[in-house]
């Protein structure tokens, strides 16, 4: 079969009215944010009942999200082969998908990652009656907070950006991922410029401070570490926006890294409530 019948076969099986869905990726921040508070409301006995309906909420969410996109994951495979047959089309390849058939792929590889790491915090944890464990230093919600807010920011430019770019609104796509960029390097600055010196300085915190303190720096240092590679996507995706390289038929490296930013950001929303708003609830026992 040649090239221009594999090229019609792969544009015959791409619906166009797919390509300007970006409500996956704002359900996707809410339900985390969702899941995060329900989370913190449990661990900080503001209210089982709430906490535990707004983990339900998330979980029907998923499930709701998942009988949607299983039935689509034929036609993306089909999709994703005739691409390959043909080649590769060039600003055609976003169009498989929501995200792109490789960049879904990555986030399950890191979906896979944290879920493991996460795993293993709640094992260590299982095996203390109280946590973080008794002589544990009180950890300072400030930072953290100013972080979470930095990053609940940053996606909403992400989607402005992401959203204009559909609309043909080159100026959104611009100074979206401009902002994003910033907030992210603000992000790291505050972490690795900031919190971590003073703990690690001071001897508040440290990877020898027992199973929590490793397990802070353990879990706080990968998501920075993917905090970096974010801004640094972010930055190309901002670079080639100024060079007028994006339209509405050609954003799909745009699209991933946006798709990456939101992962980063939930997954900042579990470790805040599971590092610092649990450790907060140790404080409250004690007192009690």
């Amino acid at each position: 079969m040649s090239e221009k019948t594999h090229e019609k076969e792969y544009e015959h099986h791409v619906n166009p009215d797919e390509v300007h869905s970006y409500m996956p990726a704002v359900i996707g921040l809410a339900a985390g944010i969702l899941m995060a508070t329900g989370i913190i409301f449990m661990l900080k006995g503001f209210s089982l009942v709430i906490g535990a309906a707004m983990v339900l909420v998330f979980i029907s969410l998923i499930f709701i999200f998942l009988r949607g996109e299983i039935p689509r994951w034929p036609k993306i495979t089909k999709d994703s082969e005739a691409m390959v047959k043909a080649g590769g089309i060039s600003g055609k390849f976003h169009e498989i998908g929501d995200v792109g058939f490789p960049t879904a792929l990555f986030l399950l590889s890191e979906i896979a990652f944290f879920g493991g790491a996460f795993v293993a915090y709640f094992y260590l944890r299982s095996t203390y009656l109280t946590w973080p464990p008794e002589g544990t230093p009180h950890l300072d919600v400030l930072i953290p907070s100013i972080q979470t807010g930095l990053l609940i920011v940053s996606s909403v430019m992400i989607e402005w950006a992401t959203a204009g770019v559909k609309k043909g609104n080159n100026t959104a796509v611009k100074f979206g991922f401009l902002g994003a960029v910033i907030l992210g390097a603000g992000f790291a600055v505050i972490q690795m410029g900031y919190e971590w010196p003073h703990l690690l300085s001071s001897g508040e915190l440290t990877v020898q401070s027992g199973l929590f303190g490793a397990s802070f720096f353990l879990l706080t240092g990968i998501h920075g570490i993917h905090v970096i590679a974010g801004v640094l996507a972010n930055s190309v995706v901002t670079i080639r926006a100024f060079k007028g390289q994006f339209d509405k038929e050609n954003h799909g490296f745009l699209e991933a890294a946006g798709t990456y930013w939101h992962f980063v950001h939930i997954v900042w929303l579990f470790l805040f409530a599971f590092l610092w708003q649990d450790g907060l609830s140790y404080l409250q026992v004690l007192a009690a």
